[in-house]
């Protein structure tokens, strides 16, 4: 893990360390979560999350699939893992008649900028922030 990551990321306690978060993803209707196996072992999965904001004075009404959540094992990685796991999220976009897709992703994750830029994501906003 990068030095830099330590600050927002905590190190899994134990094997069951997520099961009560995912436990109520799935029980929130606006969330999918596909996961990709092989040989029947885990190697990546994607939380994706239907967004909807009303219009407001200042803008038009949106509806989204937010990727939430991202993630496939280091070894699998390079092996198009990633890749069928976004189709997933654009079929599951077409499905629930979404014009977009969008997710965050850390400045320092260099190399999840480039897979999602190899996968036509456009960047479309910036964030920014200052210790006080």
């Amino acid at each position: 893990m990068q030095k830099n990551t330590r600050i927002f990321f905590k190190m899994p306690h134990s094997a069951d360390f997520a099961i009560s978060f995912f436990g109520e993803m799935l029980a929130d209707p606006a969330v999918s979560i596909f996961i990709a196996e092989e040989n029947g072992e885990v190697i990546g999965y994607i939380l994706c999350k239907l967004i909807e904001r009303p219009e407001n004075p200042f803008t038009f009404a949106m509806r989204s699939l937010h990727v939430e959540h991202i993630s496939v094992r280091p070894k699998a990685r390079g092996q198009g893992v990633g890749t069928a796991l976004i189709k997933q999220a654009k079929m599951l976009a077409k499905e629930l008649d979404v014009q977009r897709i969008q997710l965050d992703s850390w400045d320092f994750n260099a190399d999840a900028h480039a897979f999602f830029e190899r996968l036509g994501f456009q960047k479309f906003s910036f964030r920014f922030w200052q210790h006080v």
